[in-house]
């Protein structure tokens, strides 16, 4: 009986579908960020870093730990252009 369920869930694993929409998010996301550089370049850095993972980790099929990089790589970036927004807004 257990190993109709292992299948199952087996099965669901592997069709996870490629995270296509996340990493164009993740990408946009970085590349509106770039002038974050000079204001928030740790978080600039790692929403790169993650979103170089999220790249290499849908290239060996693992869409699911693709899909959670290139997530947290959109956050990361957002994160530094609000920062870098709200550094150069000061007067």
């Amino acid at each position: 009986m257990r190993w109709p369920a292992l299948l199952v869930v087996l099965a669901a694993c592997a069709t996870e579908p490629a995270p296509t929409a996340e990493l164009a998010a993740a990408r946009a996301a970085v590349e509106q960020a770039g002038p974050a550089v000079d204001y928030a370049p740790k978080e600039l850095a790692a929403a790169q870093r993650k979103l170089s993972a999220a790249q290499g980790a849908l290239a060996r099929g693992e869409n699911v730990q693709a899909r959670r990089l290139a997530q947290e790589a959109e956050v990361d970036a957002r994160l530094a252009w609000a920062l870098s927004e709200n550094e150069r807004s000061r007067p």
